[in-house]
């Protein structure tokens, strides 16, 4: 009761109240959220090194593009919740702020008082003592929605990849089974992405959330009137929301059981028009980009019309040709015709994705 009334003191309790509600609370649970946060990151870092040279599609529009890895899918992962962390951890420092003005951010009722009994509340709450009272300056506050929105904003871009890896026509990877997960009850051979569907509805909830969150910035005076009150229901629901999503991820990504040899195949979807750009790159460097073009484009409408490789299409559209016979021999059209040796820099930028991520780790632990 004593500590109740010198809270009293020159503070309504509307005013006092929000204090721990909107300060320490989610400032605690972001230290929940950068454990379940790194324990995510931990299992894309195992996902990005095993497979560091697993051979699959890259796909841009929604179609085969180039050979990449899936290593490299899972390191971009990684890259972005590296990234996530280190906002988490900003946000953290940024918003454990103790916000205590009284009536209208002066503190006149405890005169002379008002600095030590504003360092003492804050001691009490373990925040940060603020330069001077904030109640109608609602940055903090959007700065928490915000860091969570894009959060769920790489969670959601996982699980979009993840779900749609795991359509019939691409089944390159699955989510955990269990009892009672994924399976639907008429029809026994599915095997939903329900992990996914949970973290997409709520990468679809919370951005508009995240809007409310800053609309409400905008403040009357002292003491707002509608734009306040709004972040009351709608920064537990991005908070929940968050903790739910991470949490499914986590399970999502910790038990992804990964089908290489799918991989491989779906490679050989196009037979072997993903890797016209490095046929054309190898014939440009000795006739000339622009003729180089050419062949290999002829090639490849060859292939399609025949039903057959591209790299015995465009031997066939080379032989034709005198201008150009012979000018790729049997063993470069075989190289050429391997994704493996037209991956780039898929292995490395793995490697180097999961070094960054250990360093920042490291970085956070000193």
């Amino acid at each position: 009761m004593p500590r109740r009334r010198a809270l009293s003191t020159g503070a309504p309790p509307a005013r006092t109240s929000s204090t721990p509600h909107w300060c320490s609370r989610p400032a605690t649970r972001c230290a929940r959220w950068n454990a379940d946060l790194v324990r995510l990151g931990e299992a894309c870092a195992a996902l990005a090194s095993a497979h560091r040279a697993t051979p699959m599609v890259a796909r841009t529009w929604l179609q085969h593009a180039l050979p990449a890895s899936f290593g490299l899918k899972a390191a971009g992962w990684l890259d972005a919740l590296r990234r996530d962390l280190g906002r988490l951890d900003a946000t953290r420092v940024q918003t454990r702020v103790l916000q205590f003005g009284g009536a209208a951010g002066t503190l006149a009722s405890l005169g002379q008082a008002a600095p030590a009994v504003t360092a003492a509340l804050a001691r009490e709450l373990d925040l940060a003592a603020p330069v001077l009272p904030w109640h109608a300056h609602r940055d903090r506050m959007a700065e928490i929605a915000t860091t969570l929105g894009m959060l769920i904003g790489t969670l959601g871009k996982m699980a979009r990849d993840i779900s749609l890896m795991m359509q019939t026509e691409v089944a390159e990877v699955a989510e955990p089974a269990g009892p009672g997960r994924g399976g639907s009850s008429t029809m026994p051979h599915k095997r939903n992405p329900v992990g996914c569907a949970a973290v997409l509805t709520a990468a679809v909830r919370v951005p508009p959330l995240v809007a409310t969150m800053l609309a409400g910035m905008v403040q009357e005076h002292e003491r707002a009137l509608g734009g306040w009150q709004a972040e009351w229901d709608t920064l537990p629901q991005i908070v929940t929301l968050a903790a739910g999503a991470l949490r499914q991820m986590g399970e999502v990504v910790a038990g992804l059981q990964v089908d290489t040899a799918r991989m491989r195949a779906n490679l050989g979807l196009t037979h072997g028009l993903i890797l016209g750009e490095a046929a054309m790159l190898e014939l440009g460097s000795r006739i000339g980009r622009l003729p180089a073009h050419h062949l290999v484009e002829r090639a490849s409408q060859r292939a399609v019309a025949d039903g057959t490789s591209l790299r015995d299409a465009l031997a066939l559209t080379l032989q034709s040709d005198p201008a150009h016979a012979g000018l790729l021999d049997d063993a470069v059209l075989d190289r050429l015709a391997d994704p493996a040796n037209y991956a780039g820099q898929s292995a490395a930028f793995a490697d180097a994705a999961v070094q960054a991520w250990q360093s920042a780790l490291a970085a956070r632990q000193s």
